[in-house]
């Protein structure tokens, strides 16, 4: 085994007798000198290429918390499925005002929000960075009116709109300007159990109604003049009554066919010149007619 020199290195030696000089010695020390010079490079070097790390870092970090604090949703991508509620509305519903921060955006809640809206159906709400806010909902479409028929009697009206699922919601004015126009339908007590917002009409019900009202928007207004009211005194029986005041006593059942006798009977009215009192249009021949001159039945 090789014995080990018991003596400093030469290096550590120079070390020793450096500091054994004086420090005027020292400091002009050619040596010391360049050792100095060595090491200076050497953490220069290091800092040349730390520095752009160090920047960078710095900057990505910075710019990460600028998003997280201050990023602000400037895109509102909006969807309305039938045009009865605008965006503007729709962030009133939400409450939001002004700029929108990405960070505390909370897209369930805003859901839930718009859901639980009596007027919106469904909505769909997502966030797409780095700043756009996607929102779509479908709206309730007001099919007719209802309104229990005591409210003529008793002066107690509780109106609201039912949609095509037989829903009731509210009539809300500024949502639904361009459906104030259709028609009443006056239920009977057993109907529906309570009038409220939310509650549904059985589905048997509203058949015969809706029926009605998507066939007969099928003609046109000088055809078969809009429905007003609308009436069902029993099971089987409607009272449909039209503009101008005109009564028509219909089933629930085929529908489709008694609209075409009283598109009939209409035309031959405005031919002959005489106006409707009212018309049985159920008899498939010879339905009974009755003209406001003359009271007479044809």
């Amino acid at each position: 085994m090789k014995q080990q020199n018991k003596y400093r290195s030469e290096k550590e030696n120079v070390q020793l007798l450096e500091k054994a000089l004086s420090l005027k010695d020292r400091l002009f020390s050619l040596l010391a000198l360049k050792r100095g010079a060595r090491r200076l490079r050497k953490w220069l070097l290091i800092l040349l290429i730390a520095a752009p790390v160090i920047w960078g870092t710095f900057h990505l970090i910075n710019y990460a918390l600028e998003k997280a604090y201050g990023l602000s949703i400037d895109n509102v991508s909006y969807v309305s499925r039938h045009g009865i509620i605008s965006r503007e509305q729709v962030m009133q519903i939400l409450e939001i005002e002004g700029t929108i921060n990405m960070a505390t955006l909370n897209v369930s809640e805003m859901k839930e929000k718009l859901e639980t809206h009596p007027c919106i159906s469904a909505a769909v709400i997502h966030a797409e960075m780095p700043d756009t806010l996607h929102i779509e909902i479908t709206e309730r479409i007001p099919v007719v009116y209802v309104e229990k028929e005591s409210a003529t009697e008793s002066g107690d009206s509780n109106r609201m709109f039912m949609d095509p699922n037989g829903c009731l919601f509210p009539i809300v004015e500024k949502y639904h300007r361009n459906f104030l126009n259709v028609p009443t339908w006056y239920l009977q007590p057993e109907d529906i159990s309570e009038m409220k917002v939310g509650a549904v009409i059985d589905a048997e019900i509203c058949r015969p109604i809706k029926e009605l009202i998507s066939t007969s928007n099928a003609y046109n207004l000088v055809e078969i003049p809009s429905i007003t009211e609308i009436f069902r005194p029993r099971p089987w029986k409607m009272i449909v009554i039209l503009e101008g005041g005109t009564e028509v006593m219909m089933q629930v059942y085929n529908i489709q066919e008694q609209l075409v006798r009283l598109q009939w009977i209409l035309e031959h009215a405005r031919v002959s010149g005489k106006r409707l009192r009212s018309v049985n249009v159920i008899p498939a021949n010879n339905p009974a007619v009755i003209y406001m001159d003359d009271d007479s039945s044809k």
